[in-house]
């Protein structure tokens, strides 16, 4: 077989605001855009056929994309000095196939938004933290097995198994980091 895959990817970082309502606070953004196309341009089935026009590359989305906005502030809670910090981000994958023969188990271009909210004592010992990931719940296939396919050589058990991304999750802590000991 062969292939030809070409891409390009574009991340960046920016500083959008310092000292907005107060004198240590704190707005950035980081992002990236992916593109890649990959194609066989051979690919011999077990028939010695070439069937590179009917094959595509599994797990392999056109686009990809991704997109982190952060505000950090200084903020007094319980009387300690600290740190709150608020994280968003929205990430995006294109259309993809699980398989080179394109079946029911291909996904659909998906959509995630996690938010993310920390509160860090200043010396490092204590935070509280809640996160929010999938907020919109999407529905999307991680991986799977597909054997129900005609002419396949485990296409008798008919088995169709599908693995998916997690639900909407939310997620609270309390994290503790006790000093170290004197040697």
């Amino acid at each position: 077989g062969a292939a030809t895959i070409w891409g390009i990817e574009f991340e960046g970082s920016a500083t959008l605001a310092e000292r907005m309502f107060n004198g240590g606070d704190l707005l950035s953004s980081t992002w990236s855009v992916g593109y890649i196309d990959a194609t066989y341009d051979t690919f011999i089935d077990a028939f010695g056929e070439d069937v590179a026009d009917e094959r595509v590359f599994q797990n392999t989305p056109e686009w990809t994309a991704s997109g982190q906005l952060a505000y950090e502030t200084p903020f007094q809670f319980a009387n300690y000095d600290g740190s709150l910090m608020l994280n968003t981000l929205v990430s995006y994958r294109g259309d993809s196939s699980q398989f080179e023969v394109p079946g029911p188990l291909d996904q659909d271009a998906f959509t995630l938004v996690d938010v993310n909210l920390r509160w860090e004592r200043e010396d490092g010992r204590w935070a509280l933290f809640a996160s929010g990931k999938n907020l919109t719940d999407e529905e999307y296939i991680v991986a799977g097995y597909d054997f129900v396919n005609v002419g396949s050589p485990l296409g008798l058990e008919g088995t169709l198994t599908a693995f998916y991304g997690d639900p909407r999750t939310f997620t609270f802590g309390v994290e503790y980091a006790p000093s170290p000991c004197p040697l």
